[in-house]
């Protein structure tokens, strides 16, 4: 949809500018003075060396880290405010484009696996990165209706399954934990000017590049003919400002790591306040943006936020998501997926199927128990004994959790009528996650009951949050799917924070919220086992609900549903189930969302079929990924979450990318 440009009134902009500015050049006086007294600053600027250790931190750490916070938001809102315009999308930054994930991620596997490669820096594999994320984000959207939606959607999953990745490499490289962590969490320490010196020059060059094309630019808002009209290829010029904006994206991720959501909120903030016209966006939003984040950056240093503990990435992320669910009140929804409840033609072929599903289980579960590798290769045991020591409690754990998983994500789907719907994508496994991580880092060892009270705690206030926000919009699917995704995108990085300062606990976050099943104690399956099984007991008294609300509201309400019950019931049982199978094999997963599709593709559709058809289903997919992960590169085990992940994110950015045909 094409749209003119606002008038412009730069006068608001303007001030509330210059009072961001004064705002932070008093913190950044303040930080600056308890380094070194400001009576010495000029001496020490001026000096060959150093001559105290106070001016060598105010040198070396204080200054370069005041500059880069500047430059890094002021390129972030660059990039942001060119995605923006560039594709007619007030969503499209960074971050939700995916350019940040697809920088950090080619930054990791670089320096684990390649390190020849940043013999030149880092900046050229980030730009990389960040070039081959989007480029898939684009491909994606762009096979039907690129509304900014969809195209969000596409690049929050990809953030999500890079995210995974990245869980991979540091998990395989625990001993690096905190060198790689730093690049998912935004820190700005320094220790000399080189990256940010490197950053300026990025940032000038490519200003300077912007300015020839600006208002080529502005065009866009009439559409592509406007374009062609000056004797332009929209194309060719779309191309090569989106070209400076990932240049942009992947210079800030090489120098400090992932900024999340700067580059949405200030060009929407530079936007709202009066400034309509696009050279006025591309002066103001550069300028507010660096100063927002200096502020953010010298409040993280305050003794009462922590002395500098916290990332100023994460500080960034909390105060960037709630814009990003602010604008959804504008934006036009656009996703075409297939219905979550279809017709009941082929519930034949369920009925069929579900003994060869229940025979297909059994036999798995024979081999999972039964089969294995040891020293001298492959083996066939039946010694009871050393089954129940070393096998039973992980199967028992990671079949419970693909049954919540999957009764889960059947549950969602049928809320939401959505089927790209799932615990894992939604958020809820991530609050569940971030609940126990809280509880893991706080007391170092709890009891399985005060841990699944957290998990349980920090999953309902992710669904409180998103049923609030959906009520709002009267439970649009895509809107209620892509607040899940802001809030797993947040509550991960919160998590990536706390596993950054978990000290002696940090090599047990990693290993349980990559979906490890080796460290499951008898007392935790037993736990998960009995939810589960409460959980098939006590679901299908939902099954009148399950079977209207995909019908829509105003059909729930005239067979007198309770809306609000009914919806309040069902996210409250989503919640607990994800929270249960959180505790075994952590938020990365994407079982709730394999499950309900497998079991739709089969044909099962009517509510209570298919409801035990996913607990089966699921259970099948996490017994064949931990036995998996015990198997493939035996002695070492990969985690099962991680197994299963691998697979469901590309599996949801497939059924995105069909869906938009």
């Amino acid at each position: 949809m094409t749209r003119p440009e606002l008038p412009s009134s730069v006068h608001a902009v303007r001030a509330v500018t210059i009072l961001v500015t004064a705002l932070a050049t008093i913190l950044a006086i303040q930080s600056l003075n308890a380094v070194l007294p400001m009576a010495n600053w000029l001496a020490a600027i001026t000096a060959d060396l150093p001559s105290s250790p106070n001016e060598l931190l105010f040198m070396q750490s204080a200054l370069p880290r005041l500059f880069i916070a500047w430059l890094s938001g002021a390129a972030l809102s660059l990039a942001g405010t060119v995605f923006q315009q560039t594709l007619r999308n007030p969503l499209a930054e960074p971050t939700t484009l995916g350019s940040s994930a697809g920088a950090q991620a080619a930054l990791l596997a670089s320096l684990i696996w390649a390190p020849g490669l940043l013999i030149h820096g880092y900046g050229p594999i980030a730009i990389a990165g960040a070039g081959l994320a989007t480029a898939l984000v684009f491909g994606i959207a762009r096979r039907g209706s690129t509304t900014p939606i969809s195209m969000v959607m596409a690049g929050l999953v990809v953030n999500l399954t890079l995210a995974t990745i990245c869980a991979i490499i540091v998990l395989l490289h625990p001993d690096r934990s905190e060198e790689l962590l730093q690049w998912q969490t935004g820190r700005l320490e320094q220790s000399g000017w080189g990256p940010a010196r490197g950053l300026f020059v990025c940032l000038l060059i490519c200003a300077l590049t912007i300015v020839p094309i600006r208002r080529p630019l502005s065009l866009f808002n009439l559409g592509d003919d406007a374009v062609l009209s000056l004797g332009l290829k929209p194309n060719q010029l779309r191309i090569a400002a989106l070209l400076i904006a990932l240049v942009l994206s992947g210079a800030v991720v090489a120098a400090v790591g992932i900024i999340g959501f700067i580059g949405l909120a200030v060009p929407a903030l530079v936007r709202s306040i009066g400034a309509g016209r696009l050279a006025d966006r591309l002066l103001w939003a550069p300028l507010l943006g660096g100063a927002l984040l200096v502020c953010a950056d010298q409040l993280v240093q305050w003794p009462t936020m922590g002395g500098g503990r916290l990332p100023t990435g994460i500080v960034a992320s909390l105060l960037g998501a709630p814009v990003l669910l602010l604008l959804l009140k504008r934006i036009r929804t656009g996703i075409s997926a297939a219905p979550a409840h279809s017709s009941s033609r082929r519930a034949s072929t369920g009925q069929l199927t579900l003994p060869v599903l229940v025979c297909a289980f059994v036999i798995l579960l024979c081999v999972a128990f039964v089969i294995g590798r040891g020293p001298d290769g492959w083996e066939l045991t039946t010694d009871i004994d050393l089954i129940l020591r070393w096998r039973a409690a992980r199967i028992v754990a990671a079949i419970a959790a693909g049954m919540l998983l999957g009764i889960a994500g059947m549950l969602i789907q049928k809320l939401t009528s959505n089927p790209l719907a799932s615990p894992e994508v939604m958020g809820v496994s991530s609050g569940a996650t971030f609940g126990a991580a809280i509880f893991i880092v706080a007391y170092g060892t709890v009891s399985v009951s005060a841990l699944l009270a957290a998990s349980t705690a920090g999953g309902l206030a992710v669904v409180a949050v998103i049923v609030t926000l959906g009520w709002r919009h009267r439970f649009s699917s895509e809107r209620l799917l892509l607040t899940g995704i802001a809030l797993s995108t947040v509550v991960g990085a919160l998590s990536a924070f706390l596993i950054s300062t978990g000290g002696p606990v940090r090599a047990l976050l990693l290993t349980w919220m990559s979906g490890s099943t080796y460290r499951v104690t008898t007392d935790q399956a037993t736990l998960v086992a009995a939810i589960a099984i409460a959980s098939i007991v006590l679901t299908p008294l939902l099954n009148r609900w399950l079977e209207i609300l995909p019908l829509g509201e105003p059909t729930a309400t005239a067979l007198g549903i309770d809306l609000k019950l009914a919806r309040g019931t069902i996210m409250l049982s989503c919640a607990i189930a994800a929270a249960a199978a959180t505790l075994v094999v952590g938020p990365a997963s994407f079982v709730g969302l394999l499950a309900p599709q497998l079991v739709r593709q089969i044909g099962f559709t009517r509510a209570l079929p298919q409801l035990l058809a996913c607990a089966l289903a699921g259970a099948t997919i996490m017994l064949v990924a931990d036995w998996l992960g015990r198997m493939l590169i035996f002695p070492w085990q990969i985690p099962a979450g991680v197994l299963t992940s691998l697979v469901g994110g590309p599996f949801f950015l497939f059924y995105l990318w069909k869906g938009q045909r």
